[in-house]
């Protein structure tokens, strides 16, 4: 892992060397610029998958020797929130840096755009849900958790003090952690959106091509965003269900105990469900398919 830092530079620099390569060699046409931006974009999109794998194996390596209570728990939760981080700010410096048009530009549109116009509809809505399930579930965390902020208790039976424990919970002890990576993370991706949604406008006649790129961007830094957060979400879900079933099904399975096992699948359909979106491929304008109208 001492080397990570210097293989990190190399896949920035090789990748960053890749896109202006192509985008200098283009001659100066509207065809040209199409296909340098669809380059530059592509080249941007795998050097914030490597930068962000990268970043969740710094974090997890790092925190492999907290032996504090609950520090490995800490460290898993942010794994994916360091991924989701870095992925969306590569994609931002990549938005920031796109080819700016060359040669003859005869023309210019003046377009009003929106920060979610050019976003997939199906990711805003999983973005929402994601932002939602987060917010109910570090808030009933908070308040179900015992003082450490970690374990859950359950009294069961008639016998006074008769308490089961189990951990570990998503109380404040996990749910800050994860609150401030979210919050980042949610502000990194507004950033982003807004800078796709303002950038200028590739030099073409085809609005198709343009409303594609533009298209693209957004699918990819919601896609990041969104997986990384249902992965965390899911995660906590997951183990907090897992903590309310072993506190609550000493005395059979009771509605507590039923809540924790469907709180426990859920939580494993969300992590499922963002490795699921973290592999769908962005719109783009196929190399073959010409772009006039």
């Amino acid at each position: 892992m001492a080397l990570l830092p210097l293989v990190v530079l190399l896949v920035l620099a090789g990748t960053v060397a890749v896109g202006a390569a192509v985008s200098w060699r283009s001659p100066p046409s509207r065809e040209a610029t199409v296909a340098a931006a669809r380059t530059h974009g592509a080249c941007g999109a795998v050097a914030a998958v490597l930068l962000g794998a990268a970043a969740a194996l710094y974090v997890g390596q790092a925190g492999l020797g907290n032996s504090s209570p609950g520090g490995l728990g800490v460290t898993a939760l942010l794994v994916p929130v360091a991924f989701g981080v870095v992925h969306t700010g590569v994609l931002t410096v990549a938005e920031l840096t796109w080819p700016r048009p060359r040669g003859q530009v005869r023309r210019a549109r003046l377009v009003r755009r929106g920060v979610l116009d050019a976003a997939p509809r199906w990711l805003v809505r999983l973005a929402a849900a994601a932002a939602l399930a987060a917010t109910v579930l570090l808030a009933s965390g908070a308040a179900l958790a015992d003082g450490s902020g970690r374990r859950f208790s359950y009294a069961y039976g008639d016998t006074a003090g008769a308490t089961a424990t189990a951990s570990p919970f998503p109380g404040a002890f996990y749910g800050q952690p994860a609150a401030w990576g979210l919050l980042l993370l949610a502000l990194t991706t507004a950033a982003a959106l807004w800078i796709v949604a303002t950038r200028p406008a590739v030099a073409t006649d085809d609005e198709r091509a343009e409303r594609a790129l533009r298209r693209a961007s957004a699918h990819r830094v919601l896609r990041g965003a969104v997986a990384a957060s249902l992965v965390t979400v899911g995660g906590l879900t997951a183990v907090g269900g897992q903590a309310v079933w072993s506190a609550a099904s000493h005395q059979g399975a009771g509605p507590v105990a039923v809540t924790g096992a469907v709180a426990a699948f859920l939580g494993l359909a969300s992590l499922l469900a963002g490795v699921v979106v973290a592999c769908v491929r962005a719109p783009g304008i196929p190399a073959d398919q010409p772009v006039s109208a």
